[in-house]
């Protein structure tokens, strides 16, 4: 599935990181996750892009199936400016739409979306 938003984010300074993506990073621990599954944590962290990840909290490699149940959950995150907007594009499986959604749920209450 992939999810676009646009946020009012102000003019950027110089250097300054993107303050949607930044707020990506800190809001993903708290996102919900699967039993079995450790939180949502940043990795790959780019100028205008990020991959959650989240991992299984056991690993058991017993049979093809218990091993790709282990393999990561994974979200990727960009951002895109224009002016003093920011177009947020998401992408992720629709078994964790459930995740995506409450990290958009909590930029909805940090930033206001573009008109």
């Amino acid at each position: 599935m992939t999810t676009s938003v646009t946020y009012n984010t102000g003019v950027p300074k110089l250097g300054e990181d993107n303050p949607v993506l930044a707020a990506v990073v800190s809001i993903a621990p708290t996102a919900p996750v699967a039993q079995g599954r450790q939180p949502w944590r940043a990795e790959e962290i780019g100028a205008n892009s990020v991959v959650l990840r989240s991992n299984a909290t056991a690993v058991d490699n017993a049979s093809f199936e218990t091993f790709v149940a282990t393999l990561p959950l994974e979200m990727s995150f960009g951002a895109i400016r224009s002016g003093d907007a920011t177009t947020v594009t998401a992408t992720y499986s629709s078994a964790y739409a459930a995740s995506a959604q409450d990290i958009f749920d909590k930029l909805d209450k940090r930033f206001g979306r573009a008109k």
